[in-house]
């Protein structure tokens, strides 16, 4: 989008990663404002958006941030079962929610919420993961019917295993069996 010229906003919890997207952006011609979000945090999200909306306009809202565990179900740490709901399905639904006035009063808004394929059944090794996914799936296909009224266009995408360091070290069926094209 900044290299067609768009104001862009990246927000993380990774400052090193926002640093250095900020220095590979300043050659491009559009702008992008980084600023760092725990996305489970709601007054976060408030203050993020507040900034960045500052003249009240929304074009898209992209929720990407994900957290992802594999392997047996029960040797995963409670705690980072928790996390996986509260960063893929918590944050997702506080992101809609602190975007919704701003999307609503720009006329063509759209709301991308990174989904997965494995929204698509449950997948053996990534059961939290998986079922993060399908609540992120449900809650993008009721927003899309509630949110028309509003003129809103609410999406989701379903990728397949996309090579960054989520999959490091992954070593399940599905991923010997699907491979990493993305």
């Amino acid at each position: 989008f900044a290299r067609h010229g768009y104001r862009v906003g990246a927000v993380d919890v990774d400052r090193e990663g926002l640093a250095s997207l900020a220095e590979e952006a300043a050659s491009l011609t559009g702008e992008v404002v980084t600023d760092v979000l725990d996305v489970t945090d709601a007054d976060a999200w408030t203050r993020v958006l507040g900034a960045f909306c500052s003249d009240g306009r929304l074009d898209i809202l992209v929720n990407n941030a994900g957290l992802l565990s594999s392997g047996p179900f029960e040797d995963i740490p409670a705690e980072r079962h928790r996390a996986l709901v509260d960063v893929n399905v918590t944050g997702v639904l506080l992101g809609c929610h602190t975007a919704f006035p701003y999307l609503r009063d720009t006329p063509g808004a759209q709301l991308v919420n990174l989904c997965s394929a494995s929204a698509i059944y449950g997948q053996p090794e990534l059961a939290t993961y998986s079922a993060t996914k399908f609540a992120v799936r449900g809650l993008t296909e009721a927003l899309e019917l509630e949110w028309s009224r509003h003129g809103i266009r609410v999406l989701d995408l379903w990728p397949l295993f996309v090579a960054t360091h989520m999959i490091d070290d992954m070593d399940i069926g599905s991923r010997r069996s699907l491979g990493v094209n993305l």
